[in-house]
Formats: structure tokens, C-alpha cells, sequence
């Protein structure tokens, strides 16, 4: 009897711990997939929120005084009833931030904005949560390795739910709502103070209110606008808006495409396929839907093969736009795939006269990957001699100001590393053709082809093509596009992403454009190399003075958590370019790390007393780890190494905090200290990382001074390890 009461106890005591791990991951997932739709959805926010989530949560933690006894398991289930009701309400916020801002919903915002909203959201949300880890380790009479283990297990079967049961079935707000409500089930069956129970039945009624009023509520925030519908899938948040003239589609807060709009599909498909007289086979990746589609079908003899990643797209589009306007699709001559273009390409055995790119610029990698090196390789070797390939992109119709200039210039330097013949025709929007064969974009020779065809357009016409394509425009976007010091756009280096923020954060008058562009400026070896020599000389400064300090334990901590979180960051995008969308695969990747920090937390803590020599040992399997994942970067070992690579840092990580962390806490006992200095230094590696590092310098250069910032720390704590008992 005894002892099944000590497991009652144990479990009681243990549980509120894995469910704050459920909680937290739960709600960041759900947090940044809403953020995404707000906030342009780009790399660079993603960094912004998981930034200032790490930031709060650090300080949270740290804001716990050391000898503090935990409360009671009913008051912290009382206070996870209040985290559940805030969570509920940074989403309502989050959708209605538009309105908060006195903007327009499809209207972009800047950084600053988009900071503010993070930092405040996380604030809410992730300080309440750093906050009650240290109540957790209090509850468990200081076992703060028990209480990174348990939560670490919860965020790992948060993952696995939202992934495989939540994001495939309901929306964000749904599946929300599901989690918060089935946490508050539990809390409920768990309290035993009936005066406690009102804290945790409010997220109930919450939870009924938030999944009720999902659709209500979208409506309201995209007044003046009219949505007529909604759906969230594994890949972004898609909404249609409804006028009485146009349909436009958004996917994350973007127009994937408006229609009618005739100049856009025309622009899209007829400046390349009037190239040649003997098209036959043609490959549309994206905005079939939208009309490129018919346009390519008005050519006689060709056959279409139009890849769409998103099936809900072309379900939404045959909703809500006319069968006449969609009778393109559904032609005999059409093969509609659902499938990420790029795989498509690089497994398809076909060959095609013509590969055409309606897709949005390259405002986030999981776009970039179509405009890189590797893609043009990829696509020249699928064309047949002779081909074209062709994509657009916004621009100006009669003045390329600087930041557009470096973005074209990117882009048009990538395709002429490649194809020997590039041309770009002028306007609005820029259209690129590149090919291995002559290409022309003179008034005459395309009126005479469209005359040939038969073709009845209304924008790229003979009426008027002439002023378009007038010589001096001509001559003049291709002066300012074909600078010196051109860089390439490659998967593992996405400078046009870069180049993509600067033009996008000119258009806010605001600090964000100068402060990227002054990023850009530094040299390399000021930004990634100083940092680590000015690190060097610190560490062997105090290995010098051979005093015993609590800096040996909390180095390699803020080390491993900065390089943990810079190696997740590096495996989505490296994933993002090797294999396709990561956007509906984050909660399986971030489960796979969580459940690396399960296992090596565990196996430590199997030790009976902590030696400070096991420090140097984990320290040196991160650096081969690094290595490792430095030679795999390409995706050539199958997309099952990012898994592997995430679950292996995972273990490292959790061994390397509970062994680092228990000898800290005998010196110097704050239970927060070693869980705040790890998340702050994930805050500090996630922003650097996200906003300049890796779009400017890329994904090998970030994994090399990862290593070297590694062997720098195994250096020093083989050196401090003589001074240690």
C-alpha cells in the first residue's frame, strides 16, 4: 500500500512538469503558425517570434529566486488554468492585430510592428511559462534535470499530436481550443480544492468561445473586405476574398493570385512560350488556377503539366470561380499534380519545350528554393535543347531604385550562371527568360508570333507591346540589373532573400531597410569571426586565472543552447531546400529534438553523481555532431537525416545541461540559472542567425563557426578541468 501511494505521489508531483512541456510547445506551434498568417510569414518573423519567445521565457525563469519552495500541485494547475486564457487570448489578439494597427488586413507590415507583437505576445505568454519551470523544480524539492526531462517529454508528444492529429484536421483556432480544453480535462480530474476548479473551467468556456467563433472572427478582422471562406492546411493559412468584381486568394497573408486578372496570367506564360514555333510540352509550376493554365492552352498541340503543392488551392478556386474560368483544368491536354514542384522536377523523367514559374517572389526559403543555382541546374537539364525557361517578379515600370536593383541583379546573375542566354522584359512586373538557344523580346518578332498563333490577347499584344518593350526601358533594366559584384542565389546560401527583406522593408520608411542593408556591409570576418576571437580570449583568460567559478558550468549551457537552437533553425531551411515545404513538418522536427533532450536527459541522470570530466566528453561528441551535419547539408543522405541530426543534438543537449546543470546547482543554487542562461543564449543564436547570417553568408558558414564556437568551449573545459572536483 505504501508504495502504491509513493507512485501516487510521484505521479501528482511529476505530472504538472510534462504538462507544462505540452503546453508550452503546444502553444508555440499554434502561436507561430497564426503569426505566420499575420505577419508575412518569412524566415525572418519566424525568427522574430521564436526569438522573443526564448527571450521571456529565459527571463522568466531567472526571475525566480533560487531558495523558493514550489506551491502546491492545485495552485500550479490553477496557474496553468491562467496560462490556457492567456494562450486563448494572444490568438484573438493576433488575428485582430491588423485592426490594432489601424491598417487593413491584406496591407504588409514592418519589422517593427511584427517585433512588437512578438515581444509582447511572448511576453504573455512564454515569462508566466519560464516562470512556472522553476515553481515545477521547487514542487520536485529542486530536481531540475527531472523537470527538463518531464517537460521535454511533454513537448515531444505535443508535437506528435499537433502534427499527425491536430494540424491535418482542424484549423488553428480548432486545434487550439482542443488543446487547452483537454489540458483543462485533466487539470479538473487531477484538483482535489473544489475552490480551485473555477480557474481551470474558465478555459473550458474559452475553448468553446475560440473554436465557435473561429470563422465570425475572421470576418469581423478583414472588414471593409468580404472572406467568404477559410481553410488552414498543412501548409499555411489560405483565405478567399470576394468582391463584386475579383477573387482573390491569400495563402499567409500573400495573394496567391486575383482573378480576373488577365495582364498577370498573360505576362506569365506568353512571353515565353512565343519564343518558339514548335512547343509541345509545357510545365507550369503554380497559378494554374489563376489563368496560366488557359493562356498555355490557346497555343495548338501542347500539352500541360500544371504542379501544385496545395490541393486546397484548386479546391477553393473550383468554389469560388467560374467553370468557365476554370475549364482549363479540366482539358484533356492538362495533368494536374499535387506535389512540391521542385521534387516533381528533379523525379520527373520527362522533358519539356518550356518550364514556367507562376509563383510569389522569393519572400521565404520554401520559395527561394525556386530561384537558386541549384533549381536553374535542375530545370536546364529537364528542357529540351533549345528551351525556355521563364518566371516573374514585381518591379517598376520607370525607376529601379537601388534595393530593387541588388534583388533583380541577384536573380539574373543566378540565371546567367547557368543558361548562357538571359533576357528580362521591363514593367511592373519583370519577366526573366533564360534558355540555351536565342531569345528575343523585340515588338516585331513577337507580334509576328502572335499573329502566327492566332492569339488573342489583351496585354501582350501587338497594340501593345511596342511602348512596353520600348529600347530604352529595355537597355535600361538591363543596365541597372547587370552590375558588377553580382552574388549567386544558391539553396545553402539564399542571398535573394536577403536582398528580397531589404526591398520589402523600404517600403516602411522605417529603421528596418537601413539596418539590414548596414548589415550587409560588414564584413564576414567582423560579424561571424570577431565574435569568436573576442570568446577565445575571455574563455583563456579565465582558465588563466585558475579560480573555481560557476562561469565553467554556465558556458558550455549558453554554448549548447545556442548551437541547439541555430542547428534547428539551419536543419528547416536546409530541409526547406533539400526536400520541399517545412512548414507543416515543424512540430515533427521540433518532437524529434524534444525527444532527443528526453533521452540524453534520462541516460545522465542514470548517473549516480555528476563528474565534471563527463563535461569535455560532450562537449567533443557536439563538435563531431557538427561535423556531421556540416556534410550533409546537400540532402544527399535522404530526408531522414534532418531527423536523425535534430533527435542526436537532442540527446547531446540534454545530457550536456542535466550533467552541466547539477554541478552548478551545488555551487550556486538557483534553480532557474542554467534553464535562463540556455534559453537567452537560444534568443541571441535564433536572431542573428535568422535576420543576417544565414541569408547573407548561408547555412555552411553558420554550421564552420558553430564547430569552431564548439571546440573553442571543449578547449576550455579541458583546460578548467584540473581545477575541478
Amino acid at each position: 500500500m505504501r508504495h502504491a501511494h509513493s507512485r501516487g505521489l510521484d505521479l501528482k508531483t511529476r505530472f504538472p512538469a510534462f504538462l507544462l512541456g505540452f503546453l508550452a510547445a503546444a502553444f508555440e506551434i499554434y502561436l507561430l503558425r497564426e503569426f505566420s498568417a499575420e505577419f508575412y510569414g518569412n524566415e525572418l518573423t519566424f525568427g522574430l517570434f521564436l526569438g522573443s519567445w526564448l527571450l521571456w521565457g529565459g527571463l522568466g525563469s531567472l526571475s525566480r529566486p533560487g531558495d523558493s519552495k514550489g506551491p502546491s500541485p492545485e495552485r500550479l494547475y490553477g496557474l496553468y488554468g491562467l496560462a490556457i486564457v492567456l494562450f486563448f487570448l494572444s490568438l484573438v489578439v493576433l488575428r485582430f492585430s491588423h485592426s490594432l494597427m489601424g491598417i487593413l488586413p491584406a496591407e504588409l507590415t514592418g519589422l517593427i510592428p511584427a517585433l512588437g507583437f512578438a515581444l509582447f505576445l511572448s511576453f504573455l505568454l512564454s515569462f508566466p511559462l519560464g516562470h512556472y519551470f522553476v515553481l515545477n523544480a521547487g514542487l520536485l524539492g529542486g530536481d531540475v534535470s527531472l523537470v527538463y526531462l518531464l517537460e521535454s517529454a511533454g513537448a515531444t508528444v505535443a508535437g506528435l499530436v499537433v502534427h499527425f492529429f491536430l494540424i491535418p484536421k482542424f484549423s488553428n483556432w480548432e486545434g487550439g481550443a482542443l488543446i487547452g480544453a483537454g489540458a483543462a480535462v485533466l487539470i479538473l480530474a487531477a484538483m482535489r480544492p473544489r475552490r480551485l476548479r473555477w480557474l481551470v473551467a474558465a478555459p473550458l468556456v474559452c475553448a468553446v468561445c475560440l473554436a465557435s467563433f473561429d470563422f465570425p472572427s475572421q470576418k469581423a478582422a478583414w472588414k471593409p473586405l468580404r472572406l467568404v471562406e477559410s481553410e488552414d492546411t498543412p501548409y499555411g493559412k489560405l483565405q478567399v476574398i470576394k468582391t463584386e468584381e475579383q477573387v482573390t486568394l491569400f495563402d499567409n497573408g500573400l495573394t496567391v493570385f486575383s482573378h480576373p486578372d488577365a495582364g498577370a496570367a498573360e505576362e506569365s506564360v506568353h512571353f515565353a512560350l512565343l519564343q518558339r514555333e514548335g512547343i509541345r510540352n509545357v510545365l507550369l509550376i503554380g497559378g494554374g488556377a489563376s489563368g496560366g493554365a488557359a493562356e498555355a492552352l490557346k497555343y495548338p498541340g501542347i500539352r500541360l503539366d500544371y504542379v501544385e503543392l496545395d490541393p486546397a488551392i484548386i479546391r477553393l478556386s473550383e468554389k469560388h470561380l467560374a467553370a468557365a474560368d476554370l475549364a482549363a483544368l479540366g482539358s484533356p491536354r492538362t495533368r494536374i499534380v499535387y506535389q512540391d514542384g521542385r521534387s516533381f522536377l528533379e523525379r520527373t523523367d520527362g522533358r519539356y519545350d518550356a518550364i514556367i514559374l507562376n509563383l510569389p517572389e522569393p519572400a521565404t526559403a520554401q520559395v527561394n528554393r525556386y530561384y537558386t543555382r541549384e533549381f536553374f541546374l535542375e530545370a536546364r537539364k529537364k528542357l529540351n535543347p533549345g528551351g525556355v525557361l521563364s518566371f516573374i517578379v514585381p518591379s517598376a515600370e520607370n525607376y529601379i531604385s537601388d534595393a530593387l536593383a541588388q534583388f533583380l541583379g541577384c536573380l539574373a546573375g543566378t540565371l546567367r550562371d547557368v543558361f548562357p542566354e538571359v533576357v528580362a522584359v521591363p514593367g511592373g512586373r519583370c519577366v526573366f527568360l533564360a534558355s540555351e538557344g536565342p531569345l528575343s523580346i523585340d515588338p516585331a518578332y513577337l507580334t509576328a508570333a502572335i499573329v502566327r498563333f492566332g492569339l488573342e490577347n489583351r496585354f501582350v499584344s501587338p497594340e501593345m507591346l511596342p511602348a512596353r518593350l520600348n529600347p530604352l526601358r529595355v537597355d535600361y533594366l538591363a543596365g541597372e540589373i547587370s552590375g558588377p559584384g553580382t552574388r549567386i542565389n544558391r539553396d545553402l546560401v539564399p542571398v535573394s532573400f536577403y536582398f528580397h527583406s531589404i526591398l520589402w522593408a523600404a517600403q516602411f520608411r522605417g529603421l528596418e531597410s537601413k539596418l539590414l542593408q548596414a548589415a550587409g556591409q560588414i564584413p564576414s570576418g567582423w560579424l561571424l569571426d570577431a565574435p569568436l576571437a573576442v570568446f577565445a580570449l575571455v574563455l583563456a583568460f579565465l582558465a588563466l586565472m585558475r579560480k573555481r567559478s560557476t562561469a565553467r558550468f554556465l558556458v558550455p549551457i549558453a554554448v549548447m543552447g545556442l548551437t541547439s537552437i541555430v542547428v534547428e533553425l539551419t536543419v528547416f531551411i536546409a530541409f526547406q531546400a533539400n526536400f520541399g515545404y517545412v512548414y507543416g513538418k515543424i512540430p515533427l522536427l521540433l518532437a524529434l529534438f524534444m525527444a532527443g533532450l528526453v533521452l540524453g536527459s534520462h541516460l545522465a541522470r542514470r548517473q549516480k553523481r555528476t563528474a565534471p570530466a563527463a563535461l569535455p566528453i560532450v562537449q567533443g561528441a557536439f563538435v563531431l555532431t557538427l561535423l556531421a551535419a556540416l556534410k550533409s547539408l546537400s540532402g544527399s543522405g535522404g530526408e531522414i537525416v534532418p531527423f536523425a541530426l535534430l533527435l542526436a543534438f537532442g540527446a547531446l543537449a540534454g545530457y550536456l545541461f542535466v550533467c552541466a546543470n547539477g554541478l552548478l546547482l551545488r555551487e550556486r543554487p538557483h534553480l532557474g540559472l542554467g534553464y535562463g542562461v540556455d534559453l537567452l543564449a537560444s534568443f541571441v543564436g535564433v536572431v542573428l542567425a535568422s535576420a543576417v547570417i544565414i541569408p547573407l553568408w548561408g547555412l555552411p558558414a553558420v554550421l564552420l563557426r558553430l564547430t569552431i564556437l564548439n571546440a573553442i568551449c571543449l578547449a576550455y573545459l579541458l583546460a578548467t578541468s584540473s581545477s575541478r572536483s
